[in-house]
Parts: structure tokens; sequence; C-alpha cells
């Protein structure tokens, strides 16, 4: 059995242990199948004051194990009252960049942005994001031209451009 400890990002006064235990059975038939069995429960109440119940995951493989970790305790985390939380008042900050030349880089670079929320905070919400390239002349939305990977504490915002133009004319 191993113990894990949980706090709510924005209370992060509150932790909750969890306690997992990976079983191994054989099953009794034709060929024995193995089979890996996950088990996730807590002492601590539920919000309404009952008994949280434990969750369980079968046919389990080492491929997805943080996965069902992961999946099984965030559906017990639901019942629990994480209150009083912590009002998230400070706005994402830009952690890194790329290209950092400002109005020297080379036609042919990538635009590389990672966004980082710092706790405690209820994540960054990329629904109404948009991204615009100043070319020193206009604004240009390409909000529906970038890739965005992460999760929401912090994200990786990457643009490459889909048309580059290295000559103009008068």
């Amino acid at each position: 059995m191993t113990e894990l400890y949980v706090t709510n990002s924005l209370n992060l006064h509150k932790t909750v242990k969890f306690n997992l235990t990976l079983r191994y059975f054989v099953v009794k038939g034709y060929r024995g199948e193995h089979m890996w069995t996950l088990e996730v429960g807590t002492t601590h109440e539920a919000a309404d004051g009952s008994i949280i119940p434990s969750a369980r995951v079968h046919k389990i493989d080492t491929d997805n194990l943080d996965e069902a970790i992961e999946q099984a305790i965030a559906k017990l985390c639901v019942y629990i009252d994480w209150t009083p939380h912590v009002l998230d008042k400070e706005a994402p900050i830009v952690d890194s960049y790329s290209p950092i030349n400002g109005s020297t880089v080379k036609i042919n670079s990538n635009v590389y942005v990672t966004l980082r929320e710092i706790l405690p905070a209820a994540g960054i919400d990329l629904s109404n994001m948009k991204i615009y390239l100043n070319n020193s002349m206009q604004d240009i939305d390409i909000t529906d031209e970038i890739e965005v990977t992460g999760d929401p504490y912090i994200y990786q915002i990457y643009w490459k451009p889909s048309l580059r133009v290295y000559d103009t004319y008068d």
C-alpha cells in the first residue's frame, strides 16, 4: 500500500491522504489470465459527512498506470470540500519565449511562448485567448494558427507561419 497526498491548488492549507493498493491476480480459467487491479481510497469525509467510496480500476498495465491513478483520485476529489479557496488574483506570466531578438528576427523563425500560472491558482483559461502578431505596421490575428500543449498551469504555445514572404515589391 502506498500513501499519496493531494492538495488543491486553490487551498494550499488542506491536504488529503489517499491510499493506493495495486494487486496482481491470476484469473482462474483456461489460460489463467493475469490482471492488475488498482484500488484508491481515503478516510477523509465527503463534503456531506458521508464516507467517500473507494475507486477500483481493473486490467491496468504499466503503460497507463499513472493515468489510471490520476483519474481515480480525480474521481474521489469531487467528494471533498476544498474550501476556503484562495482568491486567484494573479494573471499568468510569460515564463519564456523564442525568438528573443524583437526587431531582428529571421524570416524562417518559429515562435514559442510558455505561459505559467503561479500557485495558488485556478489555472489558465484559454477559452478567450487571442494571439496577435505585430509586424510593426499592423496587428495580425494568428490565434487559429497556433498549437497549444500542456496543462492548465503551464502551456507551451507554438506558431509556425504557414506562409513566409521573403521578398516584397513596391
